[in-house]
């Protein structure tokens, strides 16, 4: 049997892995120029050039929610972001904040105020991957909603982590929990991703970490089917 010491450096090895992946492809996204938008004071929405089937959305994120878009904020959005195929269902992005390596404290002190019909806040990896207390990115998730003034809300369900399964699995129960207490709608978009075990699925993740652009088309796809379901 493997004992509790064994156990915490083997949780511990796992954890500072992925909270170097993150950096890693972070600085990876400076080189390619696909790095996040620099954060703003009181985000106001891009100009909408396509009217909206479905509505307008904001969004805040990390690196899921960014990936390889040119100007998040802007509204320019890559192949690798889920809110892209968002877009492509009939819904206009009116603005938000995403950054690589945002937790949800730096999220929290970056958003500004954003008028949308619905407000999809997906953040919590790098909380988990850091170790932060659920407890603290309950706060901050509380603090951006609030900053952000959007009276619908939903929060997805964070992707797969294939180094630490059950942290991404034990964040996103308690998540669920928090969005029925705040009175927010709790979407499991990430299911699509994951296989029975917690980890990615074939195709869906390139580093294990972050959604490949077919992973992405997944996760957008789920969340504007439940937006348009209400």
């Amino acid at each position: 049997m493997v004992g509790a010491a064994a156990a915490a450096a083997a949780v511990g090895a796992a954890v500072r892995w992925v909270g170097a992946a993150v950096v890693v492809f972070a600085c990876a996204s400076m080189i390619v120029g696909c790095s996040a938008p620099e954060p703003a004071e009181g985000t106001g929405s891009p100009e909408a050039s396509a009217l909206a089937a479905h509505g307008t959305f904001a969004a805040v994120g990390d690196s899921i929610t960014d990936a390889d878009s040119a100007d998040f904020a802007a509204g320019d959005l890559g192949d690798a972001s889920w809110a892209r195929y968002v877009v492509d269902d009939g819904f206009a992005f009116a603005g938000g904040w995403a950054e690589w390596a945002a937790t949800t404290a730096m999220m929290a002190d970056s958003v500004g105020p954003v008028d949308a019909d619905v407000l999809v806040v997906l953040a919590g990896t790098n909380d988990v991957a850091f170790g932060i207390p659920f407890e603290d990115s309950a706060a901050n998730l509380d603090r951006i909603v609030e900053v952000v003034g959007i009276e619908e809300v939903v929060v997805v369900s964070i992707p797969p982590m294939d180094a630490l399964p059950a942290g991404a699995e034990a964040y996103n129960e308690r998540l669920d929990g928090l969005a029925t207490e705040q009175g927010w709608r709790f979407v499991d978009a990430s299911a699509g991703l994951r296989t029975a075990d917690g980890r990615y699925g074939e195709g869906m993740s390139l580093d294990g970490l972050h959604p490949s652009a077919e992973g992405a088309r997944v996760l957008g796809e789920a969340i504007a089917t439940a937006l348009r379901e209400g």
